[in-house]
């Protein structure tokens, strides 16, 4: 038998061999890995369900609410100006030529800083005597002028006592009168609470004037005895130096500003409010205050309304309404702008929920946790409107009637992002 007859089988026997090979190394071979897997991002409908075991529900003492739909009074927001409350500020002014020097004391407070009723600012040597014996024509005219001017401010000091005098007599017949017409049920508390602002305006303007008259009284029996010493300067009343336009060493004429100290324990908020508004508000409860850009409600304060004088702009067609508020923190300051929440006579029902059952993330956005198990609870956003003392009134975000967590929310908050223990 010859070669070429033994050909076709070696070649077919070569090929079975090569292909049981190639079945060896499939076999042998890993399994591809795929270089990165791309997981779907979470989204709101995929939150994982909080679920809790019978021990740890007992343990965190979790409770419920429903969300009910209730009446709410509507408000409307407007801007609010920060000022300060008529008469805590304080200007003093030098009643006489004299020189400033320094507190026995303590030296000269700076602007900004804090001072008592009654603490030393700095002292004004009057300028009504020379400093040599014989004084020059210059010196003894110089002290002509101030014998002069001593005496008319004491003159314009006695008329000041008796004009504000005259107004505190006023004023209280005033508030006398507004009083008994709203006993006999023909006035209105809106008379009574303007007499008793004018009453408090002129019973501050007195007190400012019967001190202003001490001091010149005391400088004028000086002047009569030869010898004038330092003038005091104390503080009138606790708050903040606002500004010292003078130093140690001037020289100050009669009338110039000494020092100005602002009292801002709690401030005036001034609300120019369009009239048509007016009649629909409800201008004697108070109002919601809150920083612009801060929608947290944490931040939101109350301030109540006050009597004040009344007071309009024909321009913008506006009427100013004032609230006080605490600014014991010294958070507010005057002449900032805030949001002033006023309520409305009308009311509407929205979705509310109890004012803890809400929770704030890092970005702001506000969550409840809604029970849709005995142990199962699942987060929802929500849109909170507005809130009340008790209250966030929502938006049509979360059905009625679901329950909502209220004790134990910021725990289960904790415990879905692993911050709890």
């Amino acid at each position: 038998m010859t070669l070429n007859h033994h050909l076709p089988r070696v070649a077919c026997l070569l090929m079975a061999l090569t292909a049981g090979c190639n079945q060896h190394d499939s076999k042998d071979a890993p399994a591809k890995v795929k270089p990165a897997e791309v997981k779907s991002h979470p989204n709101e409908a995929n939150i994982a369900d909080i679920v809790l075991s019978q021990k740890a529900y007992e343990r965190l003492g979790i409770t419920t609410a429903k969300v009910e739909v209730r009446k709410i009074s509507e408000a409307r927001s407007l801007g609010g100006e920060v000022m300060t409350p008529p008469g805590e500020l304080a200007i003093i002014v030098a009643p006489v030529s004299g020189t400033v020097l320094p507190s026995k004391d303590q030296p000269i407070p700076k602007p900004g800083s804090t001072v008592a009723k009654g603490q030393a600012v700095f002292q004004l040597q009057p300028l009504l005597t020379p400093e040599r014996y014989v004084p020059t024509p210059a010196e003894r005219a110089q002290i002509a002028n101030a014998q002069a001017s001593l005496i008319s401010l004491q003159m314009t000091a006695d008329g000041d006592v008796q004009q504000f005098q005259e107004q505190v007599v006023a004023a209280k017949i005033a508030l006398d009168r507004a009083m008994k017409l709203l006993q006999d049920r023909v006035g209105s508390e809106r008379d009574v609470d303007n007499a008793k602002a004018q009453l408090a305006l002129a019973e501050a303007g007195l007190k400012v004037a019967n001190e202003r008259k001490t001091v010149l009284d005391k400088l004028s029996s000086n002047v009569e005895q030869g010898t004038v010493t330092p003038i005091p300067f104390d503080s009138p009343i606790d708050g903040i130096v606002r500004s010292i336009p003078v130093t140690l060493g001037q020289t100050v004429a009669a009338g110039n500003t000494l020092f100005e100290v602002v009292n801002l324990k709690s401030v005036w908020i001034r609300v120019p409010v369009y009239v048509g508004l007016l009649d629909q508000m409800k201008t004697g409860e108070p109002a919601t205050i809150k920083f612009f850009g801060d929608n947290s409600a944490d931040s939101a304060q109350v301030a109540v309304p006050v009597a004040a004088p009344p007071a309009a702009d024909p321009l913008s067609s506006t009427a100013d309404l004032y609230y006080e508020i605490s600014n014991e923190s010294g958070r507010f300051r005057p002449g900032e702008r805030v949001s002033v929440s006023i309520p409305l006579q009308t009311e509407s029902e929205s979705p509310v929920v109890p004012l803890n059952s809400i929770l704030y993330d890092i970005h702001g956005n506000t969550w409840v946790y809604a029970q849709s198990d005995e142990l199962t609870f699942h987060r929802l956003r929500v849109v909170v409107l507005r809130t009340t003392d008790e209250f966030a009134v929502l938006g049509n975000t979360v059905p009625v009637d679901v329950e909502v967590v209220v004790d134990g929310a910021a725990e289960l908050f904790g415990t879905e992002f692993g911050t709890g223990k």
